[in-house]
């Protein structure tokens, strides 16, 4: 499965009241994906990471950034298209790392 094929895919899973629910949720999920890392290093835990805990937390944050776009007619094919272009460019320039966008 392609990029927009999964979009297109998870838009029919979208039902929700209110037009901010992708926007609000996307915070979330990412806060709940990024959490499974996090936690453990900030209280010095020692914890298996489970492999299925982070997949499910990433395919809560790619569905919601899917459908998120798809509403604002964007592809996540664009997305990524754009986003590795991005990124050779500044390795291109010497540039991969430091700060801002623009760079």
């Amino acid at each position: 499965m392609n990029f927009n094929e999964y979009q297109d895919k998870a838009e029919t899973f979208a039902s929700y009241d209110n037009v901010f629910y992708p926007y609000a949720s996307l915070m979330i999920e990412t806060s709940e994906l990024v959490d499974i890392f996090v936690k453990p290093l900030l209280r010095g835990d020692v914890k298996t990471i489970v492999r299925e805990d982070v997949i499910a937390e990433a395919g809560d944050v790619l569905w919601n950034l899917a459908v998120l776009l798809k509403k604002n007619n964007i592809e996540l094919e664009e997305v990524a298209i754009y986003n590795i272009e991005k990124l050779t460019g500044r390795l291109e320039r010497g540039t991969i790392r430091g700060d801002g966008d623009k760079r």
